[in-house]
């Protein structure tokens, strides 16, 4: 690493440090953190949202005149950069509910940074569905030009698209972490707020406050109440966490070195496997301590990496054979029922060809496993999961009710500004 390179990864760690913390917290920093970059990262900030206030203004005006696709567009954005919100997740349970409940073919539009490893992700968990995903690189215009060529597609979803004002919405679901909903209270990139959340929950048709089942249920509640007080009377407000599912191995079974089948994977293993596991986790996402408590939930002795990298990270060759080579000292010290590295979907969409070659190579190793029961090798395991609504909003009977009002809601938007375009 060049001296450089050194510089500006230290500044960045400072500038995280900043982020996540509030002002009378930064007394305890260094002086230059306290005094010259803080006070800096103060004035940008005010730049920001000055600029963003000024741009909206415009479309409000109507000096900027946003795109309008010819179908129904339901936005899934947040007004907060930290990741956990559960975006990407509440566009594949919509994808896949439309679809199969309305049987409307969908498109996802993908929007925002480092949505590469979603796209992969959500192409490989809808393969089968009527669902048409594109990401960040496909413009407005040309998701407009793809939609009249093929007019049996009748709903767009527009994951992280809060911020994306030049394309037209006719819903706006507001996601929300619930473990940090406002970050410090500061706008980028003195904080981590895209938006004031004032203002963007002034705009919400649905509220989605996400990882619930990680609160205490009075600081779940008091959350609740905040963000319902910041929004319309009319919001849709639903609460939703994510729900592990199962294990899929990333070593192939005995006798197979053929990482082409199933999408690389090998057994489809329970949860159970983890209980009293030692976990060694490679994973590069927003909220990574989600991870650790769903794992510990899960029964696991020992958890450890979560945190290390930052979302969307793209993991070296020398970090995966690192992260081998401690779930295997692990294992021969002889403490644990088993010992695992694992990793989530979004990490292993975003490297296949990487994690294929490797483990393809590892399946050949003595102490390793694939996952079959009574096996005493480790195991590498991609952690699945998915949304799950376990509070839908109480003006509506179910949680199917709750959908079919969101939906209804995007197409009398729709319809009416096709009625006034003509």
């Amino acid at each position: 690493m060049s001296r450089w390179e050194r510089v500006v990864g230290a500044l960045r760690s400072r500038v995280k440090a900043i982020q996540a913390v509030d002002d009378p917290a930064l007394k305890t920093f260094p002086a230059s953190s306290k005094y010259l970059l803080a006070p800096a990262l103060r004035v940008l900030a005010a730049m920001y949202g000055s600029y963003s206030s000024t741009r909206r203004f415009f479309y409000r005006q109507g000096m900027l005149s946003p795109l309008g696709l010819p179908c129904p567009v339901i936005c899934i954005g947040t007004f907060n950069l930290n990741g956990g919100t559960g975006k990407t997740p509440c566009v594949e349970y919509l994808a896949r509910h439309y679809v199969t409940k309305h049987k409307m073919p969908t498109m996802v539009l993908q929007r925002g940074g480092g949505t590469v490893d979603e796209t992969i992700m959500l192409r490989h968990v809808l393969d089968g569905l009527s669902v048409y995903v594109h990401d960040s690189a496909t413009s407005s215009g040309e998701a407009k030009d793809y939609l009249r060529d093929n007019p049996e597609i009748r709903l767009a979803l527009l994951d992280d698209g809060m911020q994306n004002l030049a394309l037209m919405r006719d819903l706006e679901i507001v996601a929300v972490n619930a473990i940090s909903p406002f970050g410090n209270g500061h706008l980028l990139p003195r904080g981590t707020l895209r938006e004031l959340p004032k203002a963007a929950l002034r705009r919400a048709d649905a509220l989605m406050l996400h990882n619930v089942d990680l609160l205490a249920p009075e600081r779940r509640e008091a959350v609740a109440r905040q963000l319902t007080s910041l929004a319309p009377r009319h919001t849709i407000f639903m609460q939703t966490q994510m729900t592990p599912t199962g294990l899929r191995s990333l070593i192939p079974p005995t006798g197979s070195l053929d990482m082409s089948i199933q999408s690389g994977l090998g057994d489809t293993l329970p949860l159970s496997r983890l209980d009293g596991a030692a976990v060694v986790c490679l994973v590069g996402i927003g909220k990574p301590e989600t991870v650790a408590l769903h794992l510990q939930r899960l029964g696991a002795a020992h958890v450890e990496g979560c945190g290390e990298y930052d979302d969307h990270h793209m993991f070296s060759l020398e970090e995966l054979t690192t992260a081998i080579r401690r779930v295997e000292d692990l294992q021969r010290s002889g403490k644990f029922k088993h010992v695992c590295l694992l990793m989530t979907e979004k990490d292993y969409a975003r490297q296949i060809d990487l994690f294929a070659a490797v483990f393809s190579q590892v399946s050949a190793s003595p102490i390793s496993s694939s996952g079959e029961e009574g096996c005493s090798g480790w195991g590498a395991y991609v952690l699945q999961a998915g949304l799950e609504v376990v509070e839908h909003d109480r003006r509506f009977s179910s949680q199917g009710a709750t959908l079919n009002a969101m939906l209804r809601i995007a197409v009398d938007n729709f319809r009416r500004r096709s009625y006034m375009t003509i």
